[in-house]
């Protein structure tokens, strides 16, 4: 029996259940999930129970049939999933389970700004994973012109935008499934789409070489009317009242028209005066809930005390040394509200960083639910065009919401028991209800060992050495070199492995077309890459692209590639 998430008690007894279809018994809404079970005569019973904590339910399976005890009609839904898992299983023991959530909020960010925009076909095939899951969350990062903004036609009419009624629509698709649709809005960096038009640069703060940087100017009046008239065009969409403001790596601030006044108050202080009004915007004129990214206030740890107590720190870091304890104990002692915020390891790797994905996302789970955060946000970026496709990135996916459900006992030997037993468990679910693999070998153990490729190279932080090389053109050393053919050789021998896989067709294409680029890119590098070699791989790349996204952004990768082509 494959259960992901792992409940938290799960008791099997003498005996099993023979049956797989009910009478179903409902006493109220909730028979909207549960009647896809109906057909038989043994009972299934689904009642409403007086649980005080939220998602709580209980499953009992016994000779007399299923009772399904429920807290709210969320609750009813996550015992839908787990009981769905458990009768698709070959055999179905006599058991108990009692389950509920360490974390309240468990989110997904997909980021749709720096080349894939995902067609909504593909983004509801996201939610059902994710309801799967029991993720509750599914933030959308935005920093340039991906959603035909109100007011901004003039800058989004050619960048095949998703509308505002597919956003309407995925919001109410996500809504049946529990699954609340936030938006993340960039409202201070990474504003660089917007600040390249001409009426918007005079906003900027300019960079060393006097042009228009990515970094809005906090100290000019028209940042924030610019912000709000963003908003405006936007939020409208939206049913949550929550807002991820974004906030994250103004790298300029303090350069230029912004030094003399950094000097003076300090970067920290310009930081968080500008973070405070677009709080009290997003607040006090739209009604939302705030949450941001935290890397300068923790740079500049003393203006902890100028954050307002309902915004929510989003306390971000991506690699498995992340110091999720020693910064969650600060935030909580400035009587803060949080979330945390790992990620997938997929950008910037072609198929992954598997070991630093799964030691990231743990310890940031478990260390939310010692501290007491309000959330876990996996985040999913798509640096350098967003080559890795979603096929590869359900791994991390899967070990998120298993680890943000029951996380586990903190900080004890312990945990690396139990990281095993979730590692084998994932893959296994993967196989059976997201590849819908058949075959002897195992689809989601060899994406597993295909994403820890980047072992055999010089190690570095948040990326690898191939991405970056083939990127920002590193210096090709010999070391450098020499991994690469210790990669390329091990890309050769996972390729060889997915031609024994037999799964969901476009999923294993997708995991093929990774490990190719991966292959394609080691050649390059090496300067043995053949150009029929580069146009066979590239273009099954942009055949699966288009399969799932808008057309857009697809060169942005592509272009990079090419240029290394002789």
């Amino acid at each position: 029996m494959i259960l992901v998430p792992k409940p938290h008690k799960l008791e099997t007894k003498e005996g099993k259940l023979e049956a797989r279809e009910f009478k179903i018994s409902v006493d109220n809404e909730a028979i909207k999930y549960f009647d896809t079970f109906g057909g038989g005569e043994l009972p299934l019973n689904v009642k409403k129970a007086e649980y005080n904590d939220a998602e709580k339910y209980n499953i009992t399976i016994d000779a007399e049939g299923i009772t399904v005890e429920y807290g709210d009609l969320a609750a009813a839904y996550r015992a839908y999933t787990t009981l769905t898992q458990i009768l698709a299983s070959e055999e179905v023991p006599f058991l108990t389970i009692e389950d509920y959530p360490d974390i309240p909020n468990r989110g997904y960010m997909i980021d749709i700004s720096r080349g894939k925009i995902p067609n909504i076909e593909y983004l509801k095939e996201l939610a059902e994973i994710l309801a799967d899951l029991k993720y509750n969350q599914l933030q959308l990062y935005m920093d340039s012109f991906v959603y035909e903004y109100a007011g901004f036609e003039e800058y989004w009419k050619d960048t095949q935008p998703l509308t505002k009624a597919e956003i309407k629509e995925l919001d109410a698709f996500c809504k049946e499934r529990f699954i609340e649709l936030v938006p993340i809005q960039n409202s201070f960096g990474h504003m660089g789409a917007w600040t390249a038009k001409p009426e918007i640069a005079p906003l900027a703060i300019t960079d060393a070489k006097g042009k228009p940087s990515q970094t809005l100017n906090p100290l000019l009046p028209g940042s924030l009317e610019l912000i709000d008239k963003i908003y405006a065009g936007m939020l409208d969409a939206f049913s949550s009242d929550i807002l991820n403001i974004g906030m994250d790596e103004p790298h300029e601030l303090g350069m230029n028209e912004t030094e003399e006044v950094c000097k003076e108050k300090g970067v920290g202080r310009v930081y968080t005066e500008h973070l405070n009004k677009v709080i009290d915007l997003a607040r006090d004129k739209y009604g939302k809930k705030v949450m941001f990214f935290d890397d300068i206030v923790f740079k500049h740890p003393e203006e902890l005390a100028n954050i307002p107590k309902d915004a929510v720190v989003m306390q971000w870091g991506y690699e498995g040394e992340q110091h999720f304890d020693r910064n969650l104990a600060l935030l909580k002692s400035h009587g803060l509200k949080f979330y945390v915020c790992p990620g997938t390891s997929m950008w910037g790797s072609l198929v992954g960083r598997m070991n630093n994905a799964i030691l990231n996302i743990t310890q940031a789970a478990e260390s939310a639910n010692y501290y007491g955060a309000e959330g876990f946000l996996l985040t999913e970026w798509g640096d350098d065009g967003h080559p890795q496709f979603p096929a590869i990135t359900y791994l991390p996916l899967c070990v998120g919401g298993y680890a943000s459900w029951n996380c586990g006992d903190h900080a004890t030997e312990v945990n690396y028991q139990e990281r095993r037993e979730l590692l084998t468990t994932v893959k296994k679910y993967l196989d059976k209800f997201v590849y819908n693999c058949t075959s002897e070998k195992s689809l989601g153990d060899v994406v597993y060992r295909m994403g820890n490729a980047y072992i055999l190279e010089e190690l570095m932080f948040n990326g690898t050495q191939l991405v970056q090389c083939i990127t920002r053109r590193y210096e090709l050393t010999r070391e450098r070199l020499e991994g690469f053919e210790r990669i390329a050789k091990f890309g050769r021998e996972m390729r060889a492995e997915l031609d024994e896989v037999k799964a969901d067709a476009v999923m294993l294409e997708e995991c093929k077309a990774n490990c190719d680029i991966l292959i394609l890119c080691c050649d390059l590098l090496l300067g043995r890459a053949t150009k029929e070699q580069h146009d066979t791989v590239m273009g099954e790349f942009h055949r699966l692209w288009e399969l799932k996204n808008h057309s857009v952004g697809q060169d942005i990768f592509a272009d990079i590639v090419k240029s290394w082509v002789k």
